[in-house]
């Protein structure tokens, strides 16, 4: 089956990354702008669909044909030569291989040990002596240690602990080795199409192993009859992963647009789908290409991807570096732990599904919202309708499933229930979003909302954790000179309030610094608010957020001053 992209050439088709005049950092601009796309475009937390390539740049592994290639040069054998009697199919060639293998496996002196190993598991095929050399190479050389590229080389080594810190509800992939077992240690892994297929799989915080792990040597998906075997039962896993694809954004790392085995995946999800989805199934594929080029700019861009008739519109992203794409998934946000989610929904499928008569334990307590100790509920469900004197008893809860859009929405006034200040400041914060101390989120509404703040502009912080202080007192990030110089050159005493700034032809960036250069006399704080919702709900605000955020951060200075005193609160802005 071949496989094509078609790189639309409609200007309109390319995801809006217009960077800004100035950037001092551009990977980090661009983590933003892609951060803030996932965000805006998905409800769920993304999927990596991991290939080889993954595991060659961080652990220097072979791929597929080259741990072929590898094990016929070491039993004196030319893989091309196989390749060549298999007419080009490499599934074929592998068996070749493995049938030339098996004779040295189980007679030479060299594999005894695994031999001792493993013979009764190679015993059942002959494609087994090959399936246990190669998983034993692969878990020989797949540790995260010294001598491997993610440690030695400095820049790898920087994208492995960006990788760590990545927020995402699963992992799929088809390598052998255990990368993404050291990478996300608490992700439960299934190793095999049948492991998942007839597993209680909850989809949150799971690594599946769909071409076998090298910890089983026979599960490998290896030769010319493993993938047939694999591709007779494809649909079914196709139905199964069709669950992350219809509800999450997947990230293929590691692949070529080529890759045909992927393709099959593809085409069976795309088919299972039906034509009239593919347009949504498409918006949640992302396909990462890697550049050898270390001087090429990243590319984020619509593409159509075609597998067995299927016309996918993707998103490709090209990159020579992967360091700002694991910073932005690092941006994203999870309401509660993903082992605690597992569990839960796990808890909650086996109790529907699977009920015990003769268990006696008390396994879910229906609780009257008001009655004694129902404050101490940590997960609560919601059966039935609620009045609004419930809901506003759930106020609480809300902070710690909290997210920085709600935030946003709140201190903006569009944000249909208000937040309580309280809670948002001491479990919201601090313990759901997890800023940064040089991070952009607005803090001041809800100190000045919780009577932290006094008639003098003096703020209160006990109880709160260190970080809301940062929040509330770091300055807004300077500007640079450049950016400085062309406000006063052709803005200053010329667009004088936020309507006129926004309407005014510039770059969209450009407009969120003048927000923040025009002077306070200047600013309506009811027309600032409007601009900033405004921009917050158009198509610029995914490309831009690290912009807007930053002038939110000084509307909600000046309105926290404004319900204070004129004088006590710092405004905290640079002079032009």
């Amino acid at each position: 089956m071949s496989a094509k992209t078609k790189r639309a050439d409609e200007a309109d088709n390319r995801v809006d990354m217009s960077p800004p005049a100035v950037a001092p950092n551009p990977e980090e601009e661009l983590a933003n702008v892609f951060g803030a796309m996932l965000a805006e475009h998905h409800d769920a937390l993304p999927y990596l669909f991991i290939g080889s390539g993954f595991s060659r740049r961080y652990i220097g592994l072979p791929d597929w044909e080259g741990l072929l290639r590898l094990f016929a040069e070491e039993i004196g054998e030319n893989f091309n030569y196989h390749l060549a009697s298999a007419n080009g199919n490499y599934p074929l060639a592998a068996s070749s291989v493995a049938e030339a293998f098996h004779a040295h496996w189980w007679k030479d002196d060299r594999y005894a040990a695994q031999v001792a190993a493993h013979q009764d598991d190679a015993k059942t095929k002959k494609h087994g002596a090959l399936k246990v050399a190669i998983a034993e190479y692969v878990a020989a050389h797949d540790e995260l240690t010294d001598g491997r590229p993610g440690v030695d080389d400095e820049t790898l080594a920087a994208e492995i602990e960006s990788l760590r810190r990545v927020v995402v509800d699963g992992v799929i992939t088809t390598n052998y080795d255990s990368l993404t077992d050291q990478l996300f240690p608490t992700f439960q892994a299934y190793v095999g199409q049948e492991e998942l297929m007839f597993s209680d799989a909850q989809f949150i915080g799971e690594t599946y192993k769909i071409h076998g792990s090298a910890e089983r040597p026979q599960s490998l998906i290896l030769t010319a009859e493993d993938y047939n075997e694999f591709s007779e039962r494809n649909h079914y896993l196709a139905a199964k992963l069709l669950t992350i694809f219809a509800e999450h954004p997947v990230l293929f790392v590691g692949y070529s647009l080529n890759d045909k085995y992927l393709g099959e995946i593809l085409g069976s999800i795309a088919t299972a789908v039906g034509p009239n989805r593919l347009d949504e199934l498409g918006s949640r594929i992302y396909f990462v290409e890697w550049n050898a080029d270390k001087d090429v700019e990243p590319v984020i861009e619509k593409a159509n991807l075609e597998r067995g008739g299927h016309r996918l519109p993707i998103t490709r992203i090209e990159t020579n570096s992967f360091s700002w794409l694991w910073d932005a998934l690092g941006q994203l946000e999870r309401p509660f732990p993903a082992g605690v989610l597992r569990q839960l929904r796990k808890h909650v499928f086996d109790l529907v599904a699977h009920p015990d008569p003769a268990d006696s334990r008390e396994t879910v307590r229906a609780i009257p919202i008001d009655a004694e100790g129902a404050q101490d509920v940590r997960v609560v469900f919601g059966v039935g309708q609620f009045s609004e004197v419930d809901l506003e008893e759930l106020s609480s809860i809300s902070a710690r499933t909290l997210k920085r859009s709600d935030l946003e929405e709140d201190v903006l006034g569009i944000r249909e229930r208000p937040l309580d200040a309280e809670h948002v400041l001491k479990h919201g914060i601090p313990d759901q979003i997890r800023p940064k101390s040089s991070g952009t989120i607005p803090v001041r509404k809800y100190l000045r909302e919780a009577g932290r703040i006094d008639f003098a502009g003096s703020i209160d912080y006990s109880g709160l954790k260190p970080i809301i202080k940062q929040l509330a007192e770091r300055p807004i990030q300077s500007h640079s000179q450049q950016t400085v110089d062309r406000y006063r050159r052709e803005i200053q005493g010329v667009l004088t309030t936020p309507r006129a700034v926004m309407s005014a032809d510039l770059a969209p960036y450009f407009k969120l610094e003048c927000l923040l250069l025009l002077d306070d006399a200047s600013l309506d704080l009811d027309e600032f608010r409007d601009m900033l919702v405004d921009f917050y709900r158009s198509a610029q605000f995914t490309a831009h957020a690290s912009y807007f955020r930053k002038a939110l951060m000084r509307y909600d200075r000046l309105r926290a001053a404004e319900h204070g005193t004129s004088h006590g609160l710092d405004h905290e802005h640079p002079s032009p």
